[in-house]
């Protein structure tokens, strides 16, 4: 043996024996872990229009306004505008003036530096939602409202392409931290607008260096950075370390004890106090719930089919409160619905055979059934798509009993829709064969309501069949027109029944729009209705409206649901907001009592 190998030996032996160098300590990172029900699509603001892309879009983009989160009546606050929009010339121009000194997260296309926030982000934004190539679903949020851009969206279109750097008249950046819009018309709920997601900042050179895969590299000014996505099984989000200083303040109601204790929980704190979010798509109810069971997840909407069992007389059982669970209950302001291909040749169309055969289809689903065998009381019947909590909705609006099989049949038989072959299914008037089909996600749950959607309509003579898929790619087919028809719900961006009544807006159809319903009366109350202050005239044309979605039949409503929060006892400061997301950022967790609870 060599001397050498032996003094390589020696140190080998002297460095196992010596002790170890102590580790630097860590403090422990507060990690958030919260569940999807449904997967997500993509990150990219101007094409996501799903509430779960959109919840993780919420803490990565800015725009200009936001809500406060406690403060009821809901109110609008500066998110990255220094104060309220300037509105002049009766409510047509807005000026916003954006705070200096916020910048984009790092990402390699800024070459290194830091980019700042400015103007003319906002204005790109705002044009990629008439982009032909980006075919965003979100155009709704500005086509017809502000000036000039409806003539660039038809040229865009015609030339295949959007010329970024042509101007259009009612959008302009006065300087590099003022952004004066023009609108149209006037418009009162323009401010809302302003506040909805989609409208968040996003850098033309990130856009530019993507390309079609920008939906994968979300890069925004807000608290959270994408840092991990499996698409449909995991996301993961990590503080922005470059995001500016920011602490909470809200306005909590006096009289609202649980808005004062969620205050008292975060005031003052900096925000984001989380170092981590873990996103999870967990589509079966039980595991999720058993997850949460075990303390691997953080909150939870309550699934239906535990709710005797979790909670006895809407409250928290014994065994779930010894383990210091938090309950908050509320009513989503949303809406469940199907909506009918008003394309499609069978199921689509105005004429009178075709509207009765829709209506009868609504009259033959049993909604006592969804309400309390397969939701277990957890929502409320919706006799329009307007919800308690947006102006516009009428409590006293009825149709009558929303389930009545005998007139069903009646109105089938009336219109043609007999059996005539005597196989027990009804066929179309001409003879051919009615056939409904029904398109649903491989869960558990949406098994169920298959099976009730099922017997319900073959109770009545109509022969069902299932197009089972997942909901990513039933999405895809719907924007592509190539359903007849599809079960889904939509949550309100802002407290205007406006908001739900432009998914039915005839120039919507190829974006928000996904059944193609048109109809020039209805159009024509749209656009009245946008052009007047919130108020007694603007309630009864939105009246107006619901009543000829009655007439017509493009929809059946479902639900309005509601939402029993299961949270465990390190959470603090949180509870759902109608109209913003999941709002991680406002988020804290108490590590030594998680540490206690899950010892």
């Amino acid at each position: 043996m060599t001397v050498r190998t032996l003094l390589i030996r020696l140190a080998a032996v002297l460095a196992a024996l010596a002790p170890a160098a102590p580790a630097l300590a860590q403090a422990p990172q507060k990690v958030l872990r919260v569940p999807f029900v449904i997967a997500e699509t993509n990150f990219d603001p101007a094409f996501a229009s799903d509430t779960y892309s959109n919840t993780v879009i919420d803490e990565i983009f800015e725009p200009p306004l936001t809500y406060d989160m406690l403060a009821r009546p809901y109110k609008l606050k500066p998110q990255t505008a220094e104060a309220m929009p300037e509105i002049a010339e009766g409510g047509r121009v807005y000026t916003l003036r954006l705070r200096k000194g916020i910048f984009f997260a790092d990402d390699p296309a800024f070459g290194g530096k830091r980019r700042e926030l400015v103007a003319k982000d906002y204005e790109y934004t705002i044009k990629r939602l008439i982009d032909p190539n980006v075919r965003s679903p979100n155009a709704w949020l500005v086509t017809g409202r502000i000036e000039g851009i409806d003539e660039a969206a038809a040229a865009a279109k015609g030339a295949g392409k959007l010329d970024y750097d042509a101007p259009i008249r009612g959008i302009e950046a006065l300087d590099r931290y003022t952004l004066r819009i023009r609108l149209a018309k006037p418009d009162y709920n323009f401010l809302y607008i302003l506040a909805v997601g989609t409208l968040g900042a996003q850098a033309r050179e990130v856009v530019e260096r993507y390309g079609a895969d920008i939906g994968a590299h979300p890069v925004g000014t807000g608290p959270f950075l994408l840092k991990e996505w499996k698409r449909s099984s995991k996301i993961v989000l990590e503080r922005n370390p470059g995001f500016r200083e920011t602490y909470y303040e809200a306005e909590p109601p006096a009289d609202d004890p649980v808005s004062q204790r969620l205050y008292a929980e975060m005031k003052g704190k900096r925000i984001p106090q989380l170092d981590r979010v873990e996103i999870y798509v967990i589509e079966e109810s039980q595991p999720r719930w058993l997850a949460f069971l075990n303390g691997e997840l953080d909150w939870v909407n309550l699934p239906y089919e535990f709710k005797s069992m979790a909670l006895p007389h809407d409250r928290p059982a014994p065994w779930l409160a010894r383990k210091g669970v938090k309950h908050l209950p509320g009513i989503d302001v949303d809406i469940t619905y199907m909506y009918w291909n008003m394309k499609d040749p069978v199921w689509g169309g105005y004429t009178p055979e075709r509207i009765a055969l829709r209506r009868a289809v609504g009259l033959a689903y049993n909604m006592e059934e969804e309400i309390y065998l397969v939701r277990n009381g957890s929502a409320i019947e919706a006799r329009s798509p307007l919800p308690p909590g947006v102006l516009g909705h009428d409590p006293a609006f009825s149709l009558g009993p929303s389930y009545d099989p005998p007139r069903a049949k009646a109105l089938l038989d009336m219109f043609g829709y007999v059996d005539r072959d005597g196989d027990g299914w009804r066929e179309q008037p001409d003879g051919r064969p009615l056939v409904f089909t029904y398109a649903t996600t491989p869960t558990q749950l949406d098994r169920i309501f298959t099976q009730l959607m099922k017997k319900s309509l073959e109770a009545v003579g109509i022969r069902v069949e299932v197009m089972v898929e997942k909901w990513p790619d039933l999405r895809k087919k719907s924007k592509l027109g190539k359903l007849s028809n599809w079960h889904l719900a939509w949550s309100y961006d802002y407290p205007d029944a406006e908001n739900g009544l432009q998914l039915l807006y005839g120039p919507n159809c190829g974006s928000s729009n996904d059944g193609c319903f048109q109809l020039e009366a209805y159009d024509r109350l749209y656009e009245q209705a946008a052009a007047l202050p919130p108020g007694p005239e603007r309630t009864r044309i939105y009246g107006e409206m619901v009543r000829l979605l009655a007439v017509y039949a493009p929809w059946k409503s479902f639900v309005h649901r509601k939402r029993d929060q299961m949270i465990q006892p390190w959470v603090l400061g949180w509870r759902k907001h109608a109209f913003l997301h999941d709002t991680y950022r406002y988020v804290d967790i108490d590590l030594d009592l998680r540490a206690r609870y899950l010892r």
